[in-house]
């Protein structure tokens, strides 16, 4: 009787601890994969303003495609919009939505209040809860009209293929040559860049290293993102740029490597009113 006692006693014990091992797994998996802000989908407003009965021109503009670049590879129907007041509604620190075509990146874009750190989230969701996975972010030292000579967005290379974890496609040389365009939509214009350049770089907080605003530094650090190194690192051919040209640069971390990150920069080609 002890020994089939014993027997039970052991059986209980080791289905309680692989009860214990798949609640672990199962938590170690939603915290490190799941994301509630991924199952957020770009809201588009109902109405396109393409139907609106207004004699006046609902989408104007701004500023043309530069001529000394090429077209991009995507476009967009120049009346798709994004509903913010949809995202508002669930954080109003949301203030962008980034979308590049045939990557995962198609998220919205946030900054942390005043009075709140920078690197917020880093570590927080869309919903402003503790999440590894974090939000594609900016910092207060950017403008959110991506008037700023380098706007910089930072997002982490998940595992599982999230955030800005497909950024790395870009360190193929095929689908970088096939693929060139950003969309970044705010609340009243659609601002479209043109992917030039993609590398591995250092850990340096770049607009802490560079004085964009200085024309002579801006230059050297455009110079910079031009340069073709010997690994991970692809520029497009004839691409010249001016100390008036607006940078994108999206950063994210490279697999195994904690002081260094990859780079994808665009520059601002076209950007048009969509109200």
């Amino acid at each position: 009787m002890k020994k089939k006692s014993g027997k039970i006693i052991w059986v209980v014990v080791l289905i309680i601890a692989i009860l214990l091992f798949l609640l672990c797994a199962g938590y170690l998996v939603k915290y490190f994969f799941f994301d509630p802000s991924q199952t957020i989908k770009r809201p588009t407003v109902t109405e396109s303003v393409s139907n609106s009965t207004s004699d006046e021109e609902t989408v104007a503009p701004t500023q043309a495609p530069t001529e000394r670049f090429k077209e991009t590879t995507a476009k967009l129907d120049e009346t798709e919009t994004v509903n913010f007041y949809e995202l508002m509604e669930i954080n109003p620190d949301i203030y962008a939505w980034i979308y590049i075509p045939n990557t995962n990146v198609d998220y919205p874009i946030a900054q942390s209040e005043k009075g709140v750190s920078d690197s917020f989230y880093l570590d927080h969701n869309v919903y402003k809860n503790y999440q590894f996975s974090g939000t594609i972010y900016s910092e207060k030292q950017n403008a959110k009209d991506f008037s700023d000579p380098c706007t910089i967005l930072y997002g982490h290379n998940m595992l599982n293929g999230s955030m800005f974890a497909s950024l790395h496609n870009f360190n193929d040389k095929e689908f970088f040559d096939n693929n060139n365009t950003i969309f970044v939509f705010t609340e009243d214009k659609l601002y479209t860049y043109l992917i030039y350049s993609a590398y591995q770089y250092d850990d340096r907080h770049i607009l802490n290293s560079f004085d964009m605003n200085d024309a002579s530094s801006f230059r050297e650090y455009l110079d910079s993102t031009l340069l073709q190194r010997p690994y991970y690192c692809n520029v497009r051919e004839d691409i010249r740029l001016s100390t008036d040209d607006r940078i994108l640069t999206l950063s994210t971390c490279m697999n195994g490597g904690g002081n260094v990150r990859y780079l994808v920069q665009g520059v601002l080609v076209d950007e048009q009113y969509t109200e």
